[in-house]
Formats: structure tokens, C-alpha cells, sequence
């Protein structure tokens, strides 16, 4: 089963089931339904995208594939390109598949003239991108946590349910010390909820975005797309506002799944004023919504020269761990490898992790 016996192109009408059979091998941990690969691939508004399979026999074995979205460099708005989804059959491992796939995509981002690929690649893709392909690494993304209820959290390692409520009894108030955030006065602000973003929402955001220079052009186009019109229906977002007045003063999206335990993720988390304590009420806010809902655990990727670092360690976060690399290419050169290099440049946050 060597390269010359497989057939090497981009996908075709029809192969999305072979797709997600693959999908379902490769990660069998990670649910994904036709809905959910619909969305993300033939209902996404931006641009068609970029899908390069490998086939043996007429079955799809390998895949590399880039969904396209709205971004912002400095004042210049273009499409770029996430990496998802690479994925190659167990028996056709080592045998350059992947390698010949990233070639193919990238081939076909210079041809239609994309400034711009960016990534979150696992261990296993992350070499061949970087030392084989040209890709470049950016920075690591951190990864932030606060523990909400210690009990819930344990039932991830501990069967016993009365064991879990004796353990977590007695470690709460140790919990509770070493995530201990600031107290915040809260009373002026309140969450509103969003069914759709609008046009308001476009005015706050062009007053926020030319604060980072590189990221996703969160337009309401974008935002309803990506997380209110996402199947899975998981996903909230809210509104921080003062009350009295209907001015948007921050916007967040939220995600609460039962894994092991209840877990609570800050997708998205902008505000109007980061200088004063304005953030520091949102993510108060957020916290106790979370909260009521039974989190167990709230967590939140960023850079590390975000200033939403700051606020998430006032409120009591802790970094948990700093592995997950964010790699970029950019295949028709527009883009100097120094400016894409350089993690200041770059805004992330866990939303636009896809798997987020």
C-alpha cells in the first residue's frame, strides 16, 4: 500500500459519509454528527472549503481539510484558513499521506491567493507542519482554570459518590483559598442574553477590534454563524450592559458540556473599557451564571499577553497547562514570516479553537 496505489485530490460531492466514518475512527472520543460537519463545511458562509483526501481503493483514508473565516490584519480585512480535522487511516500511518495532503492545501491556498493558514495541530501533526511543511509556530496557548465545586470535579477519579461529598467537604475551603478571586460589586450591570447578533453589536465591535492586530473578524455575520447557528444549540452568549442603558459594554460566548464533570468554557470575552473593572464584572457575571448552571470547572484558553489574563487571575484562575501550539503559513506570501511569528500580534481565544 505504498503512495502510488493511493489517489490523491480534493473532495467530491457525495464522499462526506466516507469523511465521517474516518472522522469517528481516528477520534472515537469526540462525537460528530452530518449536521455538525454540514455546518462547518458546506454552510459556512464565508468561502467554500479547502478539503484534500486521500483515497485507496475508492475509500477515503486521508484528509486535510481548512474551513475559511473573516480576519482582520491591522486595518486590512481578508479570508483566511483553519487547519481542522486532519485525520489518516491507522493502517496507512507512515506512508507520507499527511505530508502529501498539507502539500495539496497549501497548493491550492497560493492558487486562490490566501494570505493566511493557522492551526492548533496535536502532537502528532505538529512536526510534520512545522519541521517538514514550513509552517511556523507562533506561541503556546495557556490554558486557565478555576474550580468551582471540588466534589463535582472528583467524580472524574473517584466512583464513590459518598467519597466524593466527604473528599470534596473537606477540600473546598482549601479550594476555595487557592482559587480566590477578588470580590466584585456587581449590582449596576446585569447579562442580557443574544438571539441574534445585529447591528449594535457590529458598532461595538468596530470600537474594540483595532486594539489587536491579527484575529478573527468577530462580525455578527461571523458570530451567528459560528455559535448561534451551530447545531449542537450548546452555546450562549451574552451581552454586559449597565443598568439603565442599552450601550453594549462587553460580549462573551459561553459553553457548559458534561464530560467527567460539568465544564464551563469562556469562548469568547471582549469589552469596550480593559483599563478599568468593567471586565472584572463581566467575568463576575459569567462566573455566577456558570455557577448556578453546576459547573464544576470554568476554563479559558488566551495568550499570554492578552489582557484578559490579567482579570481572569484577579478572579481566582490558575494556568493549568501551556502545550497546545498555534502554528500559521501564509501560502500566497503576503504576510511576512516575522509579523506572523511574533504571538503580540495575535489575539486567540478558546472559540476559535474548532474543537471549542
Amino acid at each position: 500500500m505504498g503512495p502510488e496505489e493511493m489517489e490523491f485530490g480534493f473532495y467530491r460531492s457525495g464522499e462526506e459519509e466516507q469523511i465521517l466514518h474516518l472522522f469517528h475512527r481516528t477520534f472515537p472520543k469526540i462525537p460528530r454528527t452530518m449536521e455538525e460537519w454540514k455546518w462547518e463545511y458546506e454552510q459556512n458562509p464565508f468561502s467554500p472549503p479547502i478539503i484534500a483526501l486521500a483515497r485507496y481503493q475508492g475509500k477515503v483514508i486521508g484528509q486535510e481539510a481548512l474551513f475559511f473565516v473573516p480576519m482582520k490584519s491591522g486595518e486590512n480585512r481578508f479570508l483566511g484558513a483553519q487547519s481542522v480535522d486532519t485525520m489518516t487511516d491507522s493502517q496507512f500511518r507512515g506512508k507520507g499521506v499527511f505530508s502529501r495532503l498539507a502539500r495539496l492545501t497549501l497548493e491550492e491556498g497560493k492558487k486562490r491567493s490566501v494570505p493566511l493558514f493557522y492551526g492548533f495541530p496535536n502532537r502528532n501533526s505538529y512536526s510534520a507542519y512545522v519541521k517538514k511543511l514550513g509552517w511556523l509556530e507562533v506561541t503556546r496557548v495557556q490554558r486557565f482554570i478555576k474550580v468551582m465545586d471540588i466534589s463535582s470535579a472528583l467524580k472524574a477519579r473517584v466512583q464513590s459518590s459518598f467519597l466524593c461529598s466527604l473528599l470534596g467537604g473537606m477540600a473546598q475551603p482549601l479550594v476555595k483559598l487557592y482559587f480566590w478571586g477578588k470580590k466584585i460589586k456587581v449590582e449596576d450591570f446585569f447579562l442580557e442574553k443574544v438571539k441574534r447578533f445585529g447591528m449594535p453589536y457590529d458598532a461595538f465591535w468596530r470600537g474594540v477590534r483595532s486594539r489587536f492586530p491579527l484575529m478573527v473578524d468577530r462580525t455578527s455575520q461571523y458570530m451567528n454563524w459560528r455559535y448561534l447557528d451551530h447545531p449542537s444549540g450548546e452555546y450562549q452568549a451574552y451581552f454586559l450592559k449597565k443598568r439603565g442603558s442599552d450601550e453594549i459594554l462587553g460580549v462573551a460566548v459561553l459553553r457548559l458540556v458534561q464530560l467527567q464533570y460539568p465544564l464551563g468554557s469562556i469562548g469568547e470575552f471582549f469589552v469596550k473599557d480593559w483599563n478599568g473593572e468593567t471586565a472584572q464584572v463581566f467575568l463576575t457575571l459569567i462566573l455566577n451564571l456558570l455557577g448556578s448552571q453546576g459547573a464544576a470547572i470554568v476554563a479559558s484558553w488566551i495568550l499570554s499577553h492578552s489582557p484578559f489574563v490579567s482579570v481572569l487571575k484577579k478572579l481566582g484562575f490558575r494556568l493549568r497547562s501551556q502545550h497546545q501550539a498555534l502554528i500559521a503559513i501564509s501560502p500566497d506570501g503576503s504576510l511576512e514570516e516575522g509579523y506572523l511569528s511574533n504571538p503580540e500580534n495575535w489575539y486567540i481565544t478558546s472559540g476559535d479553537y474548532d474543537m471549542f
